[in-house]
């Protein structure tokens, strides 16, 4: 990758900012993502909004605030249940340690991503005159080449409490040899521990409309250098975290979400070519 902070991460961040305009209720409130984003993010805003219909704005919108918004109720009912560290894997210029103040002040979050993405971070934080918090903590890490489990522990991670992990839109991108390094490192954690992330699964798994999709989203990915290298199908998924060592596998259906966000818009569009499942130790 020759791009800083890289278009998936700008991408997300877009997209979360892009959700600020949506006539439905908002999942999530950030009006960060798009100023540290800095301005890859604002040309590719300015892109978007002006080559894109609304009604597509809106569903990339809520495909990213969807996933941010599962996966932080998910961090306050692990507090709740005593789990107080928060392991973001692949953070790129995830928000949320700046959004929710008031969590992080009971939460060691590590955000673990490539040393060049992170300084990226440091730099707009400094620029924009944003404190880091006091509970965030940045461990550079690559996932196909670093030993995790040695960068988190001298970041201050401890392997003898239990934590939640995150790992969201970061698997389609790897070789399955660091996928199962990673996921046999989470199932190693202590009990109590939990791991809930995003997948995309193979085009044989998908309706005619949503292959269409994914051809697309794929030969996008390939073009700026981010090419996706490994696809499951939830079959393939499950078996791998058992293989891994958790105890419990849950997959979230598109059906879940809905009932639990989207009761007030029924007809919402979820593309359904990523998948969510969360893994308990």
């Amino acid at each position: 990758m020759t791009d800083i902070p890289g278009h998936t991460a700008t991408l997300a961040a877009v997209g979360r900012a892009l959700h600020l305009s949506t006539v439905h209720e908002r999942l999530i409130e950030d009006r960060l993502a798009l100023d540290l984003a800095g301005e890859p993010g604002v040309a590719l805003m300015a892109q978007l909004t002006a080559t894109t219909p609304i009604e597509a704005l809106e569903g990339l919108g809520l495909a990213f605030a969807i996933r941010a918004r599962f996966v932080e109720d998910m961090v306050a009912r692990s507090l709740g249940a005593g789990v107080a560290q928060y392991v973001i894997l692949g953070a790129g210029l995830d928000t949320f340690a700046l959004r929710r103040r008031g969590l992080v002040e009971k939460l060691r979050v590590f955000e673990v991503d490539r040393a060049p993405a992170q300084e990226w971070n440091r730099t707009r934080l400094a620029e924009l005159r944003i404190p880091v918090p006091h509970g965030l903590t940045f461990v550079p890490a690559d996932f196909e080449a670093d030993a995790l489990e040695e960068g988190l522990l001298r970041a201050g991670f401890t392997s003898r409490s239990p934590a939640l992990v995150s790992w969201i839109a970061v698997t389609q991108y790897l070789s399955l040899e660091a996928i199962e390094r990673t996921l046999r490192w989470a199932a190693g954690l202590p009990g109590g521990s939990r791991l809930v992330l995003t997948y995309v699964v193979p085009p044989e798994e998908l309706p005619e409309l949503a292959r269409a999709g994914l051809a697309w989203t794929r030969l996008q990915a390939a073009a700026r250098g981010e090419p996706f290298l490994s696809l499951f199908s939830p079959i393939e998924m499950a078996a791998a975290l058992r293989r891994a060592g958790f105890d419990t596998v849950e997959h979230v259906s598109d059906a879940e979400l809905r009932r639990v966000y989207l009761a007030a818009w029924p007809d919402a569009p979820l593309t359904g070519i990523e998948r969510m499942v969360i893994a308990t130790v």
